[in-house]
């Protein structure tokens, strides 16, 4: 395991006696009998091979996150959605009552729940608004991160940022990462990446001792029900130890593995790439829409499947699409983003209907 890593894990993680299930013991086959995990060999009608316990991280889908992914096997932890990575990372590096996060408002709030639920402390350096978007501090976040009496461990950046649609400048987070290779891990979100020129960091983590990669199947592949997800390290060693340490006996549901693997074919990528595609341009035809009404004051420069907008009456607005039956993300309490709604972006007709609701709305 690399110094860094090393040094920033919590230090009874090094010497923890993990547990191993019976299903860590041997790779699933058709071609053995399995007596030793207490399952019931009994299956029930249209619950065929539900009565075995899953593989705890099956190869076969590891193989196709990598081939996704643009990395090998030995890199990748896989979870339950981005979601549950999170818990995990907070888990192995951040002791109760002592260590903390750190994280950039607005962003995904996820980050400082998790934290709280440690419970660990969270230390805020919002993004600042320039030149029409958003960009982070990295002065202050370096500052924050290699002061040893905060006890920083995690650093959080999402890009695309959520809810502020914007990809952050990657030889930035590069340049902030090498800034805190001693002092903190960075946790780059790319929850998004796929809707992005941008694209991922993954090529850098050999490169990047302390950069982990959040990724999810959760948006460009139409899978958030799902909850397929996973984290990536350029560390080897410490992918071993997460395996053997960090995660549930038995973490991802036989249906959710399936599912994943579905939707890693060939043939099924190349659908979700066209979907993607389809995102985005409606995403930009969307923008130019909504530019010609009279109470949306800014449209946030996005990268991801959703707009953030500015309006007068952005609250009231929120309201009245309810009542129409359509359901959007109210921003506009927070200091970050007052009088912001974020938009998902649906298909022509959903996006045709929101524009039909906010023309009623200015002829109320």
């Amino acid at each position: 395991m690399n110094k860094t890593i090393s040094k920033l894990l919590r230090k009874h993680y090094h010497d923890l006696q993990g547990y191993v299930s019976a299903g860590m013991e041997v790779v699933k086959s058709d071609d053995l009998i399995f007596m030793n995990a207490n399952e019931n060999p009994y299956e029930l009608p249209g619950l065929e091979k539900y009565n075995r316990y899953p593989q705890p991280q099956p190869l076969e889908l590891l193989e196709a996150y990598a081939r996704t992914y643009g990395c090998d096997t030995d890199n990748i932890i896989m979870t339950r959605g981005a979601d549950e990575a999170l818990v995990v990372l907070t888990k192995l590096f951040c002791e109760p009552h002592q260590d903390r996060i750190l994280i950039n408002p607005p962003t995904f709030g996820m980050y400082k729940v998790d934290a709280e639920n440690m419970p660990a402390g969270v230390v805020s350096v919002p993004l600042l608004e320039q030149g029409g978007t958003f960009v982070l501090n990295a002065q202050e976040i370096i500052k924050h991160a290699q002061d040893e009496s905060q006890n920083i461990k995690l650093v959080y950046i999402c890009s695309p940022n959520n809810p502020t649609g914007n990809a952050i400048n990657q030889d930035e987070i590069l340049s902030i990462a090498a800034a805190l290779e001693d002092h903190a891990m960075v946790v780059l979100d790319e929850t998004y990446a796929e809707f992005s020129e941008q694209g991922s960091l993954v090529s850098k983590l050999a490169d990047t001792p302390n950069l982990i990669i959040l990724r999810t199947l959760s948006k460009s592949y139409s899978m958030a029900g799902m909850r397929m997800g996973c984290f990536l390290s350029g560390d080897t060693d410490f992918i071993k130890l997460v395996r053997a340490k960090g995660l549930d006996a038995y973490p991802l549901p036989v249906e959710c593995v399936n599912a994943a693997l579905h939707v890693l074919s060939p043939e099924i990528q190349q659908i979700a790439q066209e979907n993607i595609q389809k995102l985005i341009d409606s995403r930009k035809k969307l923008e130019e829409s909504l530019k010609n009404s009279a109470e949306i004051e800014y449209i946030y420069p996005s990268d991801a499947n959703f707009l953030l907008i500015r309006m007068k009456n952005a609250h009231e607005f929120c309201a009245f699409a309810k009542e129409k039956g359509m359901i959007l993300r109210d921003f506009s309490g927070k200091p970050e983003t007052k009088n912001c709604l974020r938009i998902s972006v649906g298909t022509p007709e959903q996006n045709a209907t929101l524009l039909e609701i906010l023309n009623e709305f200015e002829e109320r």
